[in-house]
């Protein structure tokens, strides 16, 4: 039986052409502060941990333009995705267990990963084997997060239907050891690290109704809930949802959401 990790890299590789071009650019731009804290200037080598299709990667070439640069990630068809669009190298890799040698990179960024390894403290200090020392960590997680806008009609019309439960394990779906400051100092000084600065930013986006019907159903909880049903429930469910979406005001449609920031050294 597959792990719930692999699992997981499975379901992003089935779903990385929709995450490339519906949720990536969502998310990549709440991230991108991050790399104004780090040490890029006088890097020889990154590696970008659980890179996804490797938005990230483009970002950090442009600060970083002489390092390596490697991004890796357990799922395959995310990656295949990346080398396709992208300079490489990347690589398929397991976070906890990385295929690298020791004390080889001078920095390691983790964007809205780490919550989802069935061992974030393993993940860290795997982080921390292949820094050379003084290397530096950046990493990003969700904190205050109430959901896109809709959910709870999505979860209610769902449950009317019968839908099965999110197939995601609650092991890959750790965000709640990492949503505020003090969990992640907490997490990054059981792994070896020092804490150089964690902050957070609040972030609002206004969704119109078209792009989040597209995105939670091919992407988010809401469609990997929907997959249970028959083809005829999935329609009927679908349109429900619609309809009700569209009572909405403007303002129920703007997702208010939090990201925690974090840079450390070892």
């Amino acid at each position: 039986m597959k792990s719930a990790a692999q699992r997981l890299a499975d379901d992003y590789s089935s779903s990385a052409p929709d995450y490339a071009g519906l949720w990536g650019p969502v998310i990549l731009p709440m991230a991108l502060p991050l790399l104004d804290r780090l040490p890029l200037e006088t890097c020889q080598r990154v590696l970008d941990i659980g890179t996804g299709v490797g938005g990230l990667v483009d970002h950090l070439r442009l600060r970083a333009s002489t390092a390596f640069i490697c991004g890796i990630d357990r799922a395959e068809g995310m990656v295949r995705v990346g080398a396709r669009t992208r300079r490489g190298p990347f690589a398929v890799m397991d976070a906890e267990c990385l295929a690298v040698r020791s004390g080889v990179f001078d920095l390691i960024t983790m964007v809205f990963v780490l919550f989802h390894l069935p061992q974030p403290g393993q993940g860290l200090r795997e982080a921390v084997r292949v820094l050379r020392p003084g290397g530096a960590i950046g990493l990003t997680t969700w904190g205050d997060d109430p959901g896109l806008p809709g959910l709870e009609i999505w979860t209610e019309e769902l449950d009317r239907f019968g839908a099965g439960p999110d197939p995601r394990d609650e092991c890959v779906r750790q965000h709640g050891l990492m949503d505020e400051p003090v969990k992640v100092r907490r997490l990054l000084d059981a792994a070896g690290l020092t804490a150089l600065t964690i902050w957070t930013r609040r972030y609002e986006r206004a969704w119109d109704l078209g792009s989040l019907l597209v995105l939670q159903k091919a992407c988010g909880t809401p469609g990997r809930r929907l997959a249970t049903l028959s083809p005829g429930e999935r329609a009927a469910c679908s349109e429900r949802v619609r309809v009700r979406l569209e009572a909405l005001r403007p303002e129920e449609l703007v997702w208010r959401c939090e990201v925690l920031f974090a840079v450390a050294t070892c």
